[in-house]
């Protein structure tokens, strides 16, 4: 067999650089991967524990010296969102900059139509992976005998507009498409497309910490890092991300204001809501069919296999670790 030929046929994902099919290459390359997404594991670990650290040690200064008192409920609840960020962040960035890098993002030109069109698909992906997280709680619920709250649901319906804009729809938006979008992914695109659209959308899922989220910021992790390994602009990113979470936080909460102002009209507009969420799910569907012919996933660069590369990311310490540690936040939000 030629060389072309086994390289064509065992690399998975497509052509690369590939200095032969000896298997201390192999056993070499898929040692470099485990090493590197080890740390990435780590790194993502360290990030939660901190970030749960942080908020922690925010709540009890402003216990402790009385704060709470000025600053007013939604004052205490804002510094308790921010908490999680002044450390966390920075130490992120410090150490995944230590790794690595492998590739780097595309630089293709969209245009207003092509990015209008996946902002629709991820409104779709939004509300399907808000229902199925939603089942499956409420599954999880009958089976444990009383209903599971959704925390984030509840915690928004609690704030004020401009907290809400300041924390969910401004702040956490920018923090978080840097840290799971950009120094990952400048970092990881060279593993192939799939590879980093796949880590990139489960470490952002699971970082949410519950079920009621996951699979919505799975489905947008791996959206947003389609988009940000194609056209290198994570200003994208952050805007869809921006709307998306005002469309998710402030129109409950508008909503919310209506029916305590007039029940009928409250409920007649919570119905249109409800049908529209229903027409994005459908238009992302569609969208999906009609153009997942033009969706281009660049291959990795180290001439694996795909099972094998998959087996290298995640079947290592760091990476293991983190679903772990996402396993027990899950367990807990139960």
């Amino acid at each position: 067999m030629e060389y072309g030929d086994w390289n064509n046929r065992a690399m998975g994902y497509g052509p690369g650089p590939f200095d032969g099919f000896y298997p201390d290459n192999e056993k070499r390359r898929m040692g470099e991967i485990r090493k590197t997404f080890s740390k990435i594991g780590f790194i993502y670990v360290i990030f939660v524990g901190v970030s749960y650290l942080s908020q922690w040690l925010t709540v009890m200064f402003l216990v402790w010296t009385g704060l709470t008192d000025i600053i007013g409920r939604n004052g205490y609840l804002l510094m308790n969102i921010l908490g999680m960020y002044p450390l966390a962040v920075p130490l992120a960035v410090l150490l995944i900059r230590r790794v690595p890098p492998c590739g780097q993002p595309d630089k293709e030109r969209w245009g207003i139509g092509k990015l209008g069109g996946f902002f629709v698909f991820s409104l779709g992906v939004l509300e399907a992976g808000n229902l199925v997280g939603t089942l499956l709680m409420t599954v999880a619920g009958i089976i444990k005998g009383e209903p599971i709250a959704n925390g984030l649901n509840e915690l928004i319906l609690s704030m004020d507009p401009w907290t809400i804009l300041v924390s969910a729809v401004i702040i956490a938006p920018i923090i978080e498409e840097l840290v799971f979008r950009k120094i990952l992914l400048d970092r990881i695109a060279g593993y192939g497309h799939w590879t980093a659209m796949t880590v990139s959308g489960v470490i952002f899922g699971i970082v949410h910490g519950n079920f009621y989220q996951f699979f919505y910021a799975f489905g947008l992790g791996m959206i947003f890092a389609y988009i940000y390994l194609h056209t290198g602009k994570i200003i994208y990113t952050i805007g869809f991300h921006m709307m998306i979470n005002f469309i998710g936080s402030m129109i409950p909460l508008g909503l919310l204001k209506v029916i305590e102002f007039n029940a009928i009209i409250g409920g007649f507009l919570t119905l249109c809501n409800l049908m529209l969420m229903l027409g994005f799910v459908i238009c992302a569907v569609v969208l999906f069919l009609c153009c997942r012919g033009g969706l281009v996933f660049c291959p990795a660069m180290d001439g694996l296999t795909t099972g094998k590369r998959m087996k290298a990311v995640w079947l290592n310490i760091g990476m293991i670790l983190f679903l772990l540690c996402g396993a027990g936040l899950f367990a807990w939000s139960l």
